[in-house]
C-alpha cells in the first residue's frame, strides 16, 4: 500500500504548506463507518500539515483491516489547506461456504476461522482458515484432508468465499508400542496415556485419533508414572509414528529407558520456632525404606507450605534436597524451610458483584484487613462464599500490597440468576401427572435473602406454601424465616389437610454448625375416604384438630459444595414437640448422616443413613399425619409409601412410630450441576398397630428391612434440584410393581 499525494490545484512546489488545515474530507468509504476512520487521524483542523503524523496515521487506520489502498489529496485554498483522504474499500464477506465436508458439520467449522459472514475480506485469513479446518479434521483422525479456498467475486464490491474441504478417509491409531518396558507391561503404561487405539466406537467419537499435542503431553504421564514408582531417572523418548497409508491407520511406538529404581533413605526435616521438626515430620508420608514417590514427596512438601502459610508466612519457601545414592539406590531427603516475613491481609476488594451487595459477601470472608494472613481460612472463605449458591464461581486473587508484608485479595466472582419463575411437569408412578410453579428469589434485592411462593400439585397432591428467610440478621450469624402453607395429600384411604404457619430463628454455634428453633401452628383435617370400609383405626384419626409445636434441630456440615458435593459430611438432628398450643400431644425425634468421598476420576461415593422416632404422650397417641412413611425419591426408590410399614386390616398403610433407612450411590460428575448415579436402598417403617405383618413392632430391626437397587440422574436447573430415577425392588412380595419411576424437583439427600 502506499501513500499518494495529488496536488490538483497547482503544483506540489507551490503549495504553502505552511498553511493551517482547514478541512479534512474522507471519500469512499461505503461500509466502513466515517466516525471511526476520523478518530485515527490525528491531523485536525486548525493545525499544521506534518508528512510523518499523516504516515502514522494512515497506518493505523490501515491495520482496521477495511482497506486495499488509501490516497490523500491535498489542495490549496485562500483559507488553508484542505486535505482529502480517499479509502479503497475491502471487498465485504457476503456469504460464507463450506463444501465437501460430511463428518464436522459446517456451522461447527465457521466458528473456528477468523473470516465471517458480514465483515471485509481478508486475504491474510484464509491461510489461518485453512489450518483450523485441517486441525479439526485432524482431531477426528482425518490426518490427510485437505482444503482450498476459491474467492467469487460479485457486484457492489462484495465476495462469497468458498473452503472446498477434501476430508479423505479417517485415519485412526492401530498399534500403540513401549520400547524398553520392564517393570511395567504395556497395558499398564497403555492406562496412564490418553492416546488410545481404535475401537467400534471410534467412527461415531474422537476415540482412536492421532493428536499430537495429547502425545507430547503422554510422554510426561508415562514419566510421571515411573517417578511415583521409584524410577527417578527415567527417560521417555520423542514418541515415532509411522504411518500406513494402504491400512488407513497409524502405528505409535513409545522408547523407554527406565533405569533403577531408588527407595527412600534418611528423611530429615529442619524445624524451628514456629513448628518442631517433629511436627513438619508427621506430615510426610513417606518412611524410610519406601519405594521413592515423587508426586507424592511433592503434595507433602505442600502441605509444610501451607501449614506455614496458616501461620501468617504466606511466601514460605520449602526447599527439599535430594541426595541420590548410586550404590544403595536410595535417595537421601533433607527438608530445608525458609519462612520468610509473616504477611498480613492488605486491601479486599471484589468484583462481579452487580447484584450481590458488598456485604453479603464480606460477612462470609473469615480474615478482615489488617489481619493475619492464613491459607485456612482463605479457602473455607471461598467455601463459604461459593455455598451461598449466587455465584457460578468464585475466584481469589492474591497481589502485592502497598507494603512488602501485606497482601492484597481480590475475590471475582461471576454471578447467576437468583430470582426467577419456574415451571415444571413430570409423572411419578404413585402421584401420576406432577405440576410444579415457583416464583423465587434466593438473593431478594442483592442482600441474601430468600422469598418464594410455590405451588405443587399432582393427583394426589396440593402443595402451596409462602417463605421468607433473613440468613444474616443483624449482619451476624443469626437467622430468622416464616412461613405459611396450605399442604393437602391424598393418601390410599385418607386425605391429610394441614393449614398453617411457622416461625424460625437460628444462630450460628460454630463454623460448621447452626442451631435453629421454631414454632408452628396448624389446623389439621383427616378425611376418611370410605367410611363404610375404612378400619377402626382409621375412623379414629378423622376429625379437626390444631398442633402448636415447637422444634429445634441442630445441624453441622462441611460439605465442600451445597449442589454436587464431592467431600464432607452432613450431620442432622431434629425434635419436634407438640403441646404448646392445641390439642395434640407427641414428640417426633429425627437424626441424618450423609457423608461425601471423592473417588477415581470423577466418581464420588455417598453413604447416608436417618433414624426417627415419634409418639404421643399425656395420653394422646401419634396422629396419622405425622407417623413415617417410607417409599419414593428421597427414601427407599423402587418402593411407594404404599408398600412399606405397618398396614391395618384392610390393607391400607398407616405409617409408623420408628423408621430407620440407608442409602448408597456412586455418583459421576458430568459437570457441577449435572451428575449420574447408582444406588443401594435399605430400609423400613415400625409401628405397633401393624395387622397384616408387613412390618414389624421390634424397631430397628436389621434384619426386617426392604431394599432396592437402580440408577438415576441429579440434575440442578434454573427451577431447582430435578432427580429423575428409576428403582427395582429386590424383594418383590406379592401384588407389587417390580420396580418405581420417581421424577422430584426438590433436594437430594
Amino acid at each position: 500500500m502506499f501513500l499518494t499525494a495529488s496536488l490538483l490545484a497547482s503544483p506540489a512546489w507551490s503549495i504553502d504548506f505552511s498553511k493551517k488545515i482547514k478541512e479534512i474530507r474522507i471519500e469512499g468509504t461505503v461500509r466502513a463507518d466515517e466516525n471511526t476512520v476520523r478518530f485515527y487521524i490525528n491531523s485536525k483542523p486548525g493545525g499544521r500539515y506534518n508528512v510523518d503524523t499523516i504516515q502514522k496515521d494512515i497506518r493505523k487506520i490501515f491495520k482496521l483491516g477495511f482497506f486495499d489502498d488509501i490516497k490523500l489529496d491535498v489542495t490549496e485554498t485562500p483559507e488553508g489547506l484542505t486535505l482529502t483522504f480517499i479509502f479503497t474499500e475491502k471487498p465485504f464477506v457476503r456469504n460464507i461456504i463450506i463444501t465437501g465436508v460430511e463428518e464436522i458439520k459446517e456451522d461447527v467449522l465457521k466458528l473456528k476461522i477468523k473470516t465471517k459472514n458480514g465483515t471485509f475480506f481478508r486475504q491474510d485469513h484464509i491461510p489461518w482458515d485453512e489450518l483450523k479446518i485441517k486441525q479439526a479434521y485432524r482431531n477426528k483422525g482425518f490426518f490427510f484432508s485437505q482444503v482450498h479456498t476459491v474467492v467469487h467475486k460479485l457486484g457492489e464490491n462484495q465476495v462469497d468465499v468458498e473452503y472446498i474441504v477434501d476430508e479423505g478417509k479417517k485415519i485412526v491409531i492401530g498399534r500403540i508400542n513401549f520400547r524398553g518396558n520392564k517393570a511395567f507391561s504395556d497395558r499398564t503404561i497403555k492406562g496412564q496415556i490418553e492416546t488410545k487405539t481404535a475401537n467400534w466406537g471410534s467412527f461415531f467419537s474422537d476415540n482412536g485419533a492421532y493428536k499430537k499435542d495429547v502425545l507430547k503431553t503422554d510422554v510426561l504421564r508415562v514419566e510421571s508414572y515411573y517417578h511415583d514408582h521409584g524410577y527417578i531417572k527415567v527417560k521417555v523418548g520423542d514418541p515415532q509414528v509411522e504411518i500406513d497409508r494402504e491400512n488407513q491407520i497409524i502405528n505409535i511406538d513409545f522408547p523407554i529407558f527406565e533405569g533403577e529404581q531408588y527407595k527412600v533413605g534418611d528423611i530429615t526435616v529442619q524445624g524451628d520456632s514456629v513448628y518442631t521438626s517433629e511436627e513438619l515430620s508427621r506430615t510426610i508420608r513417606l518412611a524410610k525404606g519406601d519405594v521413592f514417590n515423587r508426586s507424592m514427596f511433592r503434595e507433602d512438601m505442600f502441605k509444610i507450605s501451607d501449614l506455614y502459610s496458616q501461620k501468617g508466612y504466606a511466601f514460605a519457601n520449602v526447599a527439599p534436597d535430594l541426595d541420590i545414592d548410586e550404590k544403595n539406590r536410595t535417595v537421601d531427603v533433607k527438608v530445608n524451610i525458609k519462612r520468610g516475613q509473616k504477611v498480613y491481609i492488605g486491601k479486599i476488594t471484589i468484583s462481579g458483584n452487580d447484584k450481590t451487595r458488598d456485604r453479603v459477601i464480606r460477612r462470609e470472608f473469615l480474615l478482615q484487613e489488617g489481619e493475619l494472613f492464613n491459607s485456612a481460612k482463605l479457602r473455607r472463605s471461598r467455601e463459604r462464599i461459593n455455598n451461598l449458591g449466587f455465584f457460578d464461581s468464585v475466584e481469589m486473587e492474591q497481589r502485592s500490597g502497598r507494603e512488602p508484608d501485606l497482601v492484597d485479595l481480590h475475590i471475582k466472582l461471576v454471578e447467576r440468576e437468583t430470582g426467577q419463575f419456574s415451571f415444571a411437569a413430570g409423572y411419578s408412578s404413585v402421584e401420576y401427572l406432577v405440576l410444579e410453579a415457583q416464583l423465587k428469589w434466593s438473593n431478594l434485592m442483592g442482600k441474601g435473602q430468600t422469598f418464594s411462593l410455590s405451588a405443587n400439585m399432582s393427583d394426589r397432591r396440593h402443595d402451596f406454601t409462602i417463605s421468607f428467610t433473613e440468613p444474616s440478621l443483624f449482619d451476624r450469624k443469626l437467622s430468622a424465616g416464616l412461613d405459611l402453607y396450605n399442604k393437602e395429600y391424598e393418601y390410599q384411604a385418607f386425605t391429610s389437610l394441614n393449614v398453617g404457619g411457622s416461625i424460625r430463628f437460628g444462630r450460628g454455634i460454630g463454623e460448621y454448625t447452626w442451631g435453629r428453633i421454631g414454632y408452628k401452628f396448624e389446623n389439621n383435617d383427616v378425611t376418611i375416604l370410605d367410611r363404610e370400609a375404612a378400619s377402626a383405626y382409621l375412623l379414629a384419626q378423622e376429625g379437626h384438630k390444631i398442633t402448636g409445636a415447637i422444634f429445634p434441630s441442630v445441624v453441622y456440615d462441611t460439605r465442600n459444595d451445597p449442589y454436587s458435593p464431592t467431600s464432607g459430611r452432613r450431620l442432622k438432628a431434629y425434635l419436634e414437640v407438640a403441646g404448646a398450643g392445641g390439642e395434640e400431644k407427641f414428640y417426633k425425634l429425627t437424626g441424618e448422616y450423609s457423608e461425601y468421598v471423592g473417588l477415581w476420576l470423577d466418581f464420588v461415593g455417598l453413604l447416608h443413613a436417618k433414624i426417627g422416632r415419634a409418639d404421643g404422650y399425656d395420653g394422646k397417641g401419634l396422629p396419622i399425619y405425622e407417623r413415617f412413611f417410607m417409599g419414593g425419591p428421597r427414601s427407599l426408590r423402587g418402593f411407594n409409601f404404599e408398600e412399606v410399614g405397618p398396614f391395618d386390616e384392610n390393607g391400607e398403610a398407616i405409617g409408623g412410630e420408628a423408621l430407620l433407612q440407608f442409602n448408597f450411590e456412586l455418583q459421576y460428575r458430568f459437570t457441577r450441576y449435572f451428575r449420574g448415579f447408582f444406588f443401594y436402598d435399605r430400609g423400613n417403617v415400625y409401628g405397633r398397630d401393624d395387622v397384616l405383618g408387613n412390618s414389624t413392632d421390634q424397631y430397628y430391626d436389621l434384619a426386617n428391612m426392604r431394599h432396592s437397587w437402580g440408577f438415576g440422574i441429579h440434575f440442578f436447573s434454573p427451577m431447582g434440584p430435578i432427580s429423575i430415577i428409576y428403582g427395582f425392588k429386590l424383594d418383590q412380595r406379592e401384588n407389587e410393581t417390580p420396580n418405581e419411576f420417581h421424577f422430584t424437583i426438590g433436594g437430594a439427600f
